[in-house]
């Protein structure tokens, strides 16, 4: 998972940058442990019975796994983004392995997003067992003036030899320092199921709600409350971001060689064609609510600052479409698709 060293040199880059608007943001999980940790965290709100839908290592609930079937056709009227074709033309926080990312523009204070769990097809085991994880989620960037000063993350993860999804958060520096910036819960969703993630930090300043409301039965999943430091509860120095992304634990960051590298290209490469992936991430119904008013609207362009694909067109080492992004027409908002797909396929 990324760890404390990668949000540090984040910083520090920042600061060589003169503290820039564009530091580097969470926009990726931080440290935690490779297995679900079931007890809640100190200051954490998680009290649902957990389900007992059972473990699969076959994990798609619609799609047929077998040969390349995970891999949905591209709607025609789709506007599609690779890795190869694709320049980031803003900020990037989650670098590290393959991930999409939307930034809002700074100055708003809660946001929801519909994620279709049951259509996604996901393997995150090669086939030496080793593992890489898989998140999804909404969070905020924190701003003191114009300078970046803290972050967190929140909502789905996917981690671990025997996965299931589950809500966590990362939070850069917490404003209790008994809090632990890392919280996994221990309630287990239905694959079979889709849900709304819902992320407020409107109530009070430094307080932060996600919450999981589970679609298909028309119920709260989870839900955990958590406290960031130097957050403002009326979004003036807030911005949100919608993060997708697979993840490297520890023993899978090598080389081509099997040596160990901090080179996340590198690292790329190697667990590339281990039948990796998580594709047909369908997202809609992407509501956000601006400083100074009590009405969401829909995450639309006017509301955005800038899209992130990791990686990019500029990292010719990874030749073959593994990271895309499919936005879909709408009227009302933001509607697309992830796809994060470590194989390579005959016709590339």
């Amino acid at each position: 998972m990324r760890n404390k060293t990668f949000l540090l040199l984040r910083v520090l880059t920042a600061a060589l940058l003169v503290l820039a608007v564009c530091a580097a943001s969470c926009g990726s999980p931080g440290p935690g442990p490779s297995e679900p940790d079931s007890q809640p965290a100190d200051t954490a709100e998680s009290s649902l019975a957990e389900s007992s839908e059972p473990v699969s290592e076959e994990v798609s609930a619609k799609v047929n796994e077998s040969s390349e079937d995970y891999r949905s056709p591209i709607p025609e009227n789709a506007t599609v983004y690779t890795n190869l074709d694709f320049r980031k033309n803003g900020k990037m926080g989650d670098a590290d392995g393959p991930a999409v990312c939307y930034y809002s523009k700074t100055g708003y204070r809660k946001a929801s997003m519909d994620v279709h769990i049951s259509d996604i097809a996901i393997r995150t085991k090669r086939p030496d067992r080793r593992f890489v994880n898989a998140y999804m989620f909404l969070g905020c960037d924190i701003f003191n003036g114009s300078y970046w000063c803290n972050c967190f993350d929140a909502g789905f993860c996917w981690s671990g030899s025997a996965p299931s999804w589950h809500l966590f958060y990362n939070i850069y520096e917490p404003a209790d320092k008994t809090q632990r910036g890392w919280y996994e819960s221990g309630v287990k969703l239905s694959r079979a199921h889709d849900y709304r993630l819902i992320l407020d930090t409107s109530e009070e300043d430094e307080k932060a709600t996600i919450i999981v409301y589970d679609l298909t039965d028309d119920r709260e999943a989870d839900r955990a409350v958590f406290r960031v430091k130097n957050m403002k509860c009326d979004g003036s120095n807030t911005a949100y971001l919608m993060d997708f992304a697979l993840d490297y634990p520890d023993n899978v960051r090598k080389d081509t060689d099997g040596k160990t590298t901090d080179d996340w290209k590198q690292i790329t490469l190697y667990n590339t064609d281990q039948n990796l992936y998580m594709t047909n991430i369908l997202v809609d119904n992407v509501k956000i609510l601006p400083a100074g008013t009590d009405d969401e609207i829909p995450w639309d362009e006017s509301v955005t600052n800038n899209r992130g694909l990791w990686p990019d067109k500029s990292m010719t080492e990874i030749d073959y479409v593994c990271t895309q992004l499919i936005e879909l027409p709408s009227e009302s908002g933001l509607v697309f698709r992830v796809d994060l797909d470590m194989n390579r396929h005959s016709e590339e």
